[in-house]
């Protein structure tokens, strides 16, 4: 029996897409969701109890879980998936036993076997080594340092970072832009507005403020989207696990 860090699966029908919440992260980010949420914030009206305190599930279950769902794409999220050592086991079970499309989330922090993962999205916090030592509580330099090994790899990649007034900002922004793009222009890049959820120390930020970084950004990468946080779930979402 394999143990895993999973606490928690959800069910996006309209998308055929489950998720995976992994406890544990290597980062201290003083504005973290899953702090405030850990299950999928996209249930409707459910919160999680507060203090929360997680149930791990084996390989055995989600595979048991995931076989009832039949969802075509499987996200790895949560904190932080490269936190749990049995990773590999768990995307290789994926691909034999479901043939589902491995999509993971990371802070790219840690860079374990990803021979059976499909696609990476790297959450590039700052390019600012005294910004992102101080929202995180570690260096960027291994994130970084990985981001180009990922590229190399040939594995499908993409970016996402969070604007977050007085932080990361417009101007920070543009540097993670230019590193993106310093390594390919045309790897995607996702701007997330930022929602007190967690942490109270900066204000949401403004729909003028990530337009203003999306400019900023587009003027290095070819790809860039964002998220307002105030986009409607489409379909349903159901709690698995």
């Amino acid at each position: 029996m394999i143990e895993t860090k999973v606490y928690h699966i959800s069910f996006h029908a309209a998308h055929n897409l489950s998720c995976l919440f992994f406890w544990g992260c290597n980062f201290s980010c003083k504005g973290c969701l899953r702090r405030a949420e850990p299950l999928d914030c996209h249930f409707p009206g459910i919160k999680s109890p507060k203090p929360f305190f997680p149930t791990f599930i084996t390989l055995d279950e989600i595979i048991t879980a995931l076989k009832k769902a039949k969802p075509k794409i499987v996200v790895f999220e949560g904190w932080e998936p490269t936190f749990d050592p049995n990773l590999s086991e768990i995307t290789k079970r994926l691909h034999y036993e479901l043939g589902s499309w491995n999509y993971l989330l990371t802070n790219g922090y840690s860079l374990p076997e990803l021979e059976e993962m499909d696609e990476v999205k790297v959450s590039i916090k700052a390019i600012s080594s005294k910004i992102h030592q101080e929202y995180t509580g570690k260096s960027n330099k291994r994130v970084l340092e990985n981001f180009q090994k990922l590229y190399q790899s040939k594995i499908k990649l993409s970016t996402e970072t969070v604007f977050i007034p007085d932080l990361i900002d417009k101007e920070e922004i543009g540097k993670i832009a230019k590193f993106i793009a310093s390594v390919d222009k045309e790897i995607p890049l996702r701007i997330d507005a930022y929602w007190p959820i967690f942490s109270k120390r900066w204000r949401a930020s403004t729909g003028e403020e990530i337009r203003e970084a999306v400019e900023e950004a587009k003027s290095y990468l070819i790809n860039v989207s964002f998220l307002a946080g105030s986009e409607e779930v489409k379909g349903e979402v159901i709690k698995l696990v």
